[in-house]
């Protein structure tokens, strides 16, 4: 412990940055129980503060998947997920958009945890609504198969994490986590939409994904702060691809013309969470439905599978409306079960 004050808490605390190996490492020994939860979450409050590195974050990655259950889901299927920490407490617009995408035949390999820095996780809501959470690789991939979407619960793939998950809840704030969990599927997804709550971090993860070798990742950080794609506001974006890194700004409700301010996406408890899935599923016109089939939109052409926003967002909404998004999580409902 004394070792990890010195080498690793003191340096941060005094802004300086670590070098890929000694993140890792660093987190290595946090993964493994040896260092106190008192000294983790000073760890993880420090480098909230000083702002975290591409070669921090690299080096986490390194070893969060060197200690977790990894598989291959194949080139094709594809993650949607917010960093979160946006203080925001929006509906959960990336769990229904991958339910949107899954409608439209493309095989969605969901990473997701409980309820850290927002209101309701995307697992909170999903167990709601009768999705299992902890299920194996083998499980998994038939919900792909049969579902075209399985959920990779992080504390079941990434079970070394226990050590930070009370700690995180009990902080409250964005951590290093809620990017770190991003970008580090289990399935080695190649494909993804990320949304991101900071500005700030979008070139960082860019150099990351970029240095892993990723197919096709778009980032997406709205003016209005919503670590999605805004319909209130333009969004930057990063896309990234074995090539290299495109910058890009993106005015979707003009794009699309449909504008929706960020209170009309706000979320509440489990139970209102649920009911706005639900209603989502039925096809029902809302600011939701607009904003969670314009992130869809997105992540389909990260997917390859459109070539602009708003061809997207017409094969979106018709997959919801001819309720292809609903049975796709009905049968991730009774596989996951199985």
């Amino acid at each position: 412990m004394t070792s990890f004050a010195t080498n690793v808490l003191n340096p941060l605390v005094r802004g300086t940055n670590l070098e890929r190996e000694d993140a890792r490492d660093a987190l290595l020994e946090i993964l493994n129980g040896r260092v106190d939860p008192v000294l983790i979450a000073s760890f993880l409050t420090a480098l909230t503060a000083k702002g975290e590195t591409a070669d921090e974050m690299t080096g986490f990655i390194d070893a969060m998947m060197s200690t977790a259950d990894t598989f291959d889901v194949g080139s094709d299927a594809i993650d949607l997920v917010g960093t979160g920490g946006d203080q925001l407490h929006t509906v959960n617009i990336s769990t229904m958009a991958a339910l949107a995408v899954a409608g439209c035949g493309v095989p969605v390999a969901k990473h997701g945890n409980r309820a850290a820095s927002s209101s309701v996780g995307s697992a909170d809501v999903l167990e709601a609504l009768g999705v299992r959470l902890d299920v194996s690789p083998t499980t998994v991939r038939a919900c792909l198969d049969e579902a075209n979407i399985g959920f990779l619960y992080a504390p079941t793939f990434h079970h070394a994490l226990r050590h930070l998950g009370p700690i995180r809840k009990e902080l409250g704030f964005r951590t290093v986590f809620n990017v770190l969990g991003p970008l580090a599927n289990p399935a080695s997804v190649e494909r993804s939409l990320i949304g991101v709550a900071q500005r700030a971090l979008l070139d960082d993860m860019a150099q990351v994904l970029h240095a892993r070798g990723v197919r096709y990742v778009i980032l997406v950080n709205a003016d209005d702060g919503l670590d999605e794609l805004s319909l209130g506001a333009a969004s930057s974006l990063r896309f990234i691809t074995r090539e290299g890194v495109t910058t890009s700004r993106l005015d979707a409700p003009s794009e699309l013309g449909v504008r929706h301010d960020v209170a009309s996406v706000r979320g509440g408890d489990l139970e209102h969470n649920v009911g706005v899935v639900r209603s989502f599923l039925r096809g029902e016109p809302s600011a939701v439905f607009d904003v969670v089939c314009a992130n869809a939109a997105l992540a389909l052409m990260a997917a390859g599978r459109a070539t602009d926003l708003r061809s997207g967002f017409t094969l979106a909404t018709a997959a919801v409306r001819d309720g292809k998004a609903a049975n796709a999580l009905e049968r991730l409902v009774e596989v996951s079960n199985a």
